[in-house]
C-alpha cells in the first residue's frame, strides 16, 4: 500500500511517493519558479505538474533521464557544464534501447566524466537509487517534461575516490563542485530540486 504525502517548502511543493520497493521523490514546479530565467524567456504557466495533463488540458510530453549524484569529501555536489551552454545539469543522460538503468548510466558518465563508475576501483561498487525529479524540461516547450531518475555511488569511500578521477570529456566544456549557495540562475529546475533536496538531507553545505 502506497503512502504519498505534500509538504511545502521554500516556495514549491514536493510530494513523495513511498511504495514497497522505492521511494521516489517528485518535486513539482509551483510558481515560485516565475523569476529563473528560463521560466521567464519561455512564460511556462503556472502550472502544479501533479498529473499528466496542462492547466489548459493539453497531454503533457516526458523526457526520462538517468542521472549521478556525486559528492565529495567537501560535501559538494558535482555539476557539468556543455560547450556552448551556460546552464549547469547532473551528469547523466537518456537510456538507449535495451539498456538497463545501471547500464545507461555507466556509459553516460564514461561519456562525460570520463570514467567507469564499475571498474575504477577494486573494490566492490554499487549504484544506489537516489530519488526521481520532475519538472519542465530545460530548453524545451512548455509542458514537456523531464523525469530524471537519480542515483549515487556506494560505499561513500567509493564515491570520494571519484572525486580525483572525474574529468569533463569532450563533450563537457567545465566540470564544478558545488554546494547550496550555488547562483541558481545557474542550474536547470531539475538541477535547482536535486541540490534543495540534497541540503534538506544534510548531504552538502
Amino acid at each position: 500500500m502506497a503512502i504519498n504525502f505534500m509538504r511545502k517548502r521554500q516556495g514549491f511543493i514536493a510530494a513523495a511517493i513511498l511504495s514497497s520497493t522505492s521511494l521516489s521523490f517528485a518535486f513539482h514546479c509551483r510558481p515560485c519558479f516565475q523569476h529563473h530565467p528560463f521560466y521567464q524567456s519561455r512564460a511556462i504557466s503556472k502550472m502544479f505538474y501533479s498529473s499528466d495533463f496542462n492547466n489548459v488540458g493539453e497531454r503533457k510530453s516526458y523526457i526520462d533521464k538517468l542521472a549521478l549524484i556525486l559528492l565529495n569529501s567537501n560535501n559538494k555536489q558535482l555539476v557539468a557544464r556543455s560547450r556552448g551552454k551556460s546552464v549547469f545539469f547532473t551528469p547523466g543522460g537518456k537510456r538507449e534501447p535495451n539498456e538497463t538503468d545501471e547500464q545507461a548510466l555507466v556509459r553516460e558518465c564514461k561519456e562525460e566524466l570520463s570514467v567507469c563508475l564499475t571498474s575504477f576501483t577494486k573494490n566492490p561498487v554499487g549504484i544506489k537509487f537516489y530519488g526521481t525529479f520532475e519538472a519542465q524540461a530545460f530548453g524545451k516547450a512548455p509542458g514537456t517534461m523531464v523525469r530524471m531518475t537519480c542515483f549515487r555511488v556506494t560505499p561513500r569511500s567509493a564515491e570520494i575516490e571519484l572525486e580525483e578521477l572525474v574529468k569533463a570529456s569532450d563533450e563537457v566544456e567545465e566540470l564544478k563542485w558545488i554546494d547550496s549557495t550555488f547562483d541558481q540562475d545557474k542550474l536547470t529546475i531539475t538541477g535547482i530540486m536535486i541540490l534543495e533536496d540534497l541540503k534538506q538531507k544534510g548531504l552538502i553545505d
